[in-house]
């Protein structure tokens, strides 16, 4: 019996070859890079950079009879966007996000407090 991977691991996949990348690359390049942690079909590659495209967290652009694709985003604007999907499922958020806070580094933590005495004032 296959393994199924986990719920948005392919699309994680995507992102990473096209962060890692930096430019714009088709699906055949995509496809490609993903390696052999990632043995998909061509049009799977595709599916999924068509939905990453309809999600808003990619751009495309035609190149000859096929599309290229870059991503909009940074991998650490993608990683607070998701930081924050997360904590609103949560009942109590600031609950949720003590317990978060409590799990950090000390470095972390510093580095956290040193952000939000730079954060301007609203």
């Amino acid at each position: 019996m296959l393994k199924r991977a986990a719920a948005g691991s392919l699309e994680h996949a995507v992102l990473s070859v096209l962060w890692d990348d930096g430019g714009w690359l088709p699906p055949s390049s995509v496809n490609e890079r993903l390696g052999s942690a990632h043995t998909v079909s061509y049009a799977t590659v595709t599916t999924v950079l068509v939905r990453l495209w309809g999600k808003g967290r990619v751009e495309r652009r035609k190149t000859g009879r096929a599309f290229a694709y870059r991503v909009i985003e940074t991998r650490e604007q993608f990683v607070a966007q998701r930081m924050d999907q997360i904590l609103g499922v949560a009942a109590d958020r600031s609950a949720a996000l003590a317990h978060f806070a409590e799990t950090l580094s000390d470095d972390d933590r510093a580095e956290l407090r040193r952000r939000l005495a730079r954060r301007p004032k609203q």
